[in-house]
């Protein structure tokens, strides 16, 4: 009778580790896309708050400013979310400056977490010396 040679207590180990570490794997691959898109879209909503700050700083009423900044960034989020624009400053004459918030709600449903985060960005700007003129 022929002995067979004693099976390796090691083998098939890393096949086992495998099964078990892919889905920490992939877990930590959602948290890495979750939170580049959480950055790239404070980015994209400190960029509108931005833009409505110009579009409003050169308008020559507050309420024109307002309506303006609400559609500056409107255009800059191209409907990745409905933002709400808020408008402060200092009374509404040259060497005054707007400041403007920005918020927005993002969707985090493609992670699959069913959540909703709020961005929010501020900018300053100040007014405009030459402001549009009325026509």
């Amino acid at each position: 009778m022929t002995r067979r040679p004693d099976r390796d207590p090691e083998r098939g180990s890393l096949s086992a580790e495998t099964v078990l570490l892919a889905p920490v794997f992939l877990l930590f691959l959602l948290f890495l896309v979750g939170a580049g898109r959480v950055v790239e879209a404070q980015g994209e909503v400190n960029g509108a708050a931005r833009d409505a700050a110009r579009a409003a700083s050169v308008e020559r009423s507050r309420s024109e400013a307002e309506s303006a900044a609400e559609e500056a960034a409107k255009a800059s989020l191209s409907g990745q979310c409905e933002p709400e624009v808020s408008l402060d400053g200092t009374e509404w004459k040259a060497g005054g400056q707007v400041k403007v918030t920005v918020t927005c709600s993002l969707n985090l449903d493609f992670l699959g977490f069913g959540a909703a985060k709020d961005m929010r960005g501020d900018a300053v700007t100040p007014l405009e010396q030459l402001r549009r003129v009325e026509e």
